[in-house]
């Protein structure tokens, strides 16, 4: 038996098969496409070694998307799995989301319509500048106390109904959001929090709605609560200064506490000024625009992190409208080390306790490019040519950080950062009441694969790292991580050669009793060159034992048509229910062109020019052709 043949034995005699060297995984950018307008997928997945524990049960929701080659990953179309667990194994059912924008961008593929009535792909967006942007709905499956939603960060969240897996409803009406392109768009860009968060014991519901500043744009901040039956309420958060709040770069988390909504302006670049650079020049080709307005070249994140805390007890009065929000102000805390994700204590009477997951120079907002130079003096090869870089340039770290709530200040820390914790990527924890404090969490990681990281993201950084730090020849292997939050404690899994994990799951075991008391679930992917034994693709589920994540899966189960997206987030639920479908948005209102012009807040020069050069160009009797024939008729009127 050669190296590549070699196989793993773990101390629970779990067979994994191994490449000959480290290796991400370019599974991770499967298409798919052929599943894209399947109405759904079912594949019986069976153990390939070990055995299922007879305690584990339930379902779980996985988020992700398809992108098809060369197309950035987070920019593909939006897919759900639900894994449903049984005695003799699990069942695995796929959806495409299809909001309206999807439904609209298909029908002018097929049709043979490009031009400006056609979507294109810009960066981490696909636009079409008379039509407006797509919605992925591919980040984050939510359960909430009474339905389940899908979110993003740029688009509404919708309901769907967990068990047909389809859109039952987006959440507020267009004219209850306010577009962040104030643009007369049949599909605005509403920029919005991927992680919104739901108060069990009242019900309110919050999330974001912002505009980053540029071209001339102030920007906005709002915090929305939506409470399930009525309309959206607006906030608009002010600084201790009185001074209007805007994100620097993107809202990806908001939070809750006993006192406090939190919201993180997360190390995620929103390149909004270029997305409208790109949608005016396709309209405006004659204009020298960049000249006008500056040119845009990578942009590096901010190097800390930087929350607002929004006292509970100000919202006690209700918020206003879009248009007319009720001003609510906010306590910024600025912390070293910028992040994506964090987790929150629930309880601050006196002092604040956030988790925080920092990973410096970790740029998800861009993406590997076809022959580009990267650290490892490669070049990158069409297999990978889309995935978003997996990897800093750096060590992350998890810091325990307690902070004064009343006043923002930092009043300690606990950091650890040793070289388990290259390349920190999503984060879960058991299932719990949220007045419970949170004690253990888990975290996957990318360690470190110089053959992913363009030279051009180490050109933009390099003033933050010692590049003699990285280990470009021998690279970091990726992992599994347990961390106890009162001791600090980390243990950890090594992912055996050629394997990687994504979207790491807490599966409690049936009447748990604790935050180790059941089953960390993860979708496993293998390189190229990993043995394929029968049974398996070499993309499978492995169920780790919470308690111990280091014996390794105690079950590996798979399918020879097993085919993953990439995926992100994902949620666990004790039992699956239909959706109450007692709440409704209109798509034939929302789509209703007549009213689309009142979208634009547009009141600027330059915005003023975009809106009407859209408005000029509008084919009005075509775009309402395409809404009566090819979406409508797949949503209630």
């Amino acid at each position: 038996m050669d190296d590549t043949d070699e196989i793993v034995l773990l101390p629970t005699e779990t067979p994994i098969p191994v490449g000959p060297r480290r290796a991400m995984p370019t599974s991770m950018l499967s298409t798919g496409g052929e599943d894209m307008m399947a109405t759904d997928r079912v594949l019986e997945l069976k153990v390939l070694s070990g055995a299922l524990p007879a305690d584990i049960f339930g379902h779980m929701f996985i988020a992700g998307s398809i992108a098809t080659p060369g197309r950035p990953a987070f920019s593909g179309e939006g897919t759900v799995y639900r894994i449903d667990i049984k005695a003799e194994g699990m069942a695995l059912k796929q959806a495409v989301f299809k909001p309206p924008c999807f439904l609209a961008d298909q029908a002018l593929q097929v049709d043979q319509q490009g031009g400006l009535l056609g979507f294109h792909d810009l960066g981490l967006t696909r636009l079409s500048p008379l039509l407006g942007v797509r919605t992925v709905l591919s980040n984050s499956p939510i359960a909430l106390s009474d339905r389940m939603i899908i979110t993003t960060d740029a688009g509404r969240p919708w309901e769907f109904d967990p068990i047909t897996l389809e859109l039952v409803t987006p959440i507020g009406k267009s004219d209850e959001w306010l577009g962040s392109i104030p643009a007369p768009w049949v599909f605005p860009l509403f920029l919005t929090s991927a992680h919104p968060a739901e108060d069990r014991r009242t019900g309110e519901f919050f999330t974001a709605n912002y505009a980053n500043a540029g071209a001339g744009n102030p920007g906005f901040t709002h915090l929305i609560r939506w409470q399930k039956a009525g309309s959206l309420e607006h906030f608009q958060i002010i600084d201790e200064h009185g001074e209007p709040v805007v994100i620097e770069q993107c809202i990806h988390q908001v939070a809750l506490t006993k006192n406090h909504v939190i919201f993180q302006d997360s190390a995620f670049v929103v390149e909004m000024r270029q997305m409208v650079f790109d949608a005016a020049q396709l309209l405006m080709p004659a204009l020298p625009l960049r000249d006008l307005f500056g040119g845009s070249n990578m942009r590096a994140q901010r190097p800390t992190t930087v929350l607002y805390l929004i006292p509970r007890k100000a919202l006690r009065q209700h918020g206003g409208h879009a248009e007319h929000p009720t001003p609510v102000r906010a306590t910024r805390v600025e912390i070293p080390g910028e992040s994506v994700h964090f987790f929150a204590q629930w309880d601050d009477s006196e002092t604040l306790e956030l988790i925080i997951p920092h990973t410096p120079t970790l740029d998800v907002s861009e993406w590997v490019h076809e022959g580009e130079l990267m650290v490892d003096g490669s070049r990158a090869a069409s297999d990978i040519a889309g995935m978003q870089i997996p990897c800093a340039l750096t060590q992350g770290s998890i810091a325990v950080h307690t902070i004064d709530p009343h006043t923002g200040e930092l009043l300690g820390a606990r950091l650890l950062r040793t070289d388990e914790t290259w390349g920190l990527a999503l984060g879960t924890s058991a299932p719990m009441p949220q007045e419970q404090r949170v004690e253990v969490l888990y975290f996957n990681t990318s360690g470190f694969a110089p053959e992913l990281v363009p030279q051009r993201v180490l050109k933009t950084y390099q003033d933050r790292i010692d590049a003699a730090l990285m280990p470009v020849k021998t690279g970091r292997p990726p992992r599994l991580l347990a961390f106890e939050i009162a001791s600090g404690k980390l243990t950890s899994y090594v992912c055996p050669r050629g394997w990687s994990l994504l979207s790491p799951t807490f599966v409690p075991r049936r009447n748990s009793s604790g935050p180790r008391d059941g089953y960390i679930v993860c979708l496993a992917h293998s390189a190229d060159t990993v043995p394929r034994p029968p049974g398996t693709s070499g993309e499978e589920v492995w169920v780790f034992d919470a308690a111990d994540i280091t014996a390794g899966p105690l079950c590996r189960l798979g399918h020879p048509d097993l085919d993953f997206a990439f995926t992100v987030h994902s949620t666990w639920v004790p039992e699956l229910r239909p959706s109450p479908r007692n709440y409704r948005v209109s798509v034939a209102n929302d789509l209703d062109l007549d009213g689309v012009s009142h979208r634009s807040f547009g009141q600027l020069a330059f915005w003023d020019l975009f809106a009407a050069a859209v408005a000029g160009a509008m084919q009005h009797s075509v775009i309402k052709e395409l809404l009566a024939t090819d979406v409508l008729p797949f949503f209630d009127r």
